[in-house]
């Protein structure tokens, strides 16, 4: 056989085969794409740590907004609370106390202390005349002369504090002292306002009408922040999921609308929401090493536009390429 013959031939075989593999290529883009039914999971978790006290619902259990699913005990937090309370308490009968003024027994007794700081000024005032005339006459020495003197101006100064003491008593409390009343109750009630609404917390309500998926975590055990006591499975909130390779996007785009089949035949718009690639796993690998390429995979959501009742999770439904 000439080399002429053989080049021929292995041309000829080149060319069925690429026509093969070129028409099973663009058989596969006609097919549909096999999609599945999914819905909307929320994961149930505590805001504030503690240990799982009690859940009071079961697997497969309806539920509605706002309905108690478990409750978390946290002692530290209840102890803060019923302290912040009290503080409150304090405070206001501090307040209360301010507000009602001075009571006449406390204006009687400052009274009766002015009288008393000007019955010992009067005594000292004669006693320092008395030692006046005597140093005079030489009968007296200059340092009781001092001493006496020196009486004198204490029992002024003491009635000059009484007087000012009965005058507050009968003024009463002034402005400032009635705003930092005011002040030390409102600073104690945000502190029980905020760690009411952290107890609060500790019962963990349905975020939406659904249906408990899975329990995740038992009895007793200690619930960090953020970590799933159960599953909810919203109600009404179905979507599609389809992994397809971007060759067979072909003009799907975030807000574009495509045909989708259920498995029971129903025709039903969709709209999609998310595309975005997937990792180096879903690579679609070139089977030449010339004229053909790597082919990335994305996942895309279809959310419906119209009623989809009678499709459960898990349910196929296909994406016929336009």
């Amino acid at each position: 056989m000439s080399a002429r013959t053989v080049v021929l031939a292995l041309l000829a075989v080149a060319g069925v085969s690429g026509a093969f593999i070129y028409g099973r290529r663009g058989g596969q883009e006609t097919l549909p794409i096999l999609g599945m039914v999914r819905q909307t999971e929320i994961r149930v978790a505590p805001e504030i740590g503690g240990r799982l006290a009690s859940v009071a619902v079961a697997a497969g259990q309806h539920v509605k907004r706002g309905d108690v699913l478990a409750v978390i005990d946290n002692p530290d937090l209840t102890a803060a609370l019923a302290e912040t309370k009290a503080a409150t308490a304090s405070a206001a009968a501090d307040r209360a106390r301010t507000y009602s003024g001075t009571r006449p027994e406390q204006v009687s007794i400052a009274a009766e202390a002015v009288r008393t700081a000007q019955a010992n000024l009067l005594l000292a005032q004669q006693q320092n005349d008395r030692a006046v005339t005597l140093n005079s006459k030489s009968f007296l020495s200059q340092q009781q002369l001092d001493e006496s003197k020196a009486s004198l101006a204490k029992a002024q100064a003491d009635l000059d504090g009484k007087r000012a003491q009965y005058a507050a008593e009968q003024a009463g409390p002034t402005a400032e002292e009635r705003r930092l009343a005011d002040a030390r109750v409102a600073l104690a009630e945000a502190a029980t306002a905020s760690l009411e609404a952290q107890v609060a917390k500790t019962t963990l309500l349905a975020p939406a009408d659904g249906t408990v998926g899975v329990r995740v975590a038992e009895l007793g055990e200690i619930m960090a922040p953020g970590k799933a006591v159960l599953t909810l499975d919203v109600d009404d909130k179905r979507w599609f999921s389809f992994t397809m390779r971007e060759d067979r996007l072909r003009g799907l785009t975030i807000g574009t609308t495509a045909p989708l089949t259920a498995d029971d035949g129903r025709r039903l718009e969709a709209r999609v929401v998310e595309l975005r690639p997937l990792g180096e796993f879903a690579t679609w690998r070139a089977a030449r090493a010339v004229g053909d390429h790597d082919l990335n995979s994305f996942r895309v959501r279809f959310d419906p536009v119209e009623d989809v009742k009678g499709l459960e999770p898990g349910m196929t439904v296909w994406l016929t390429p336009r």
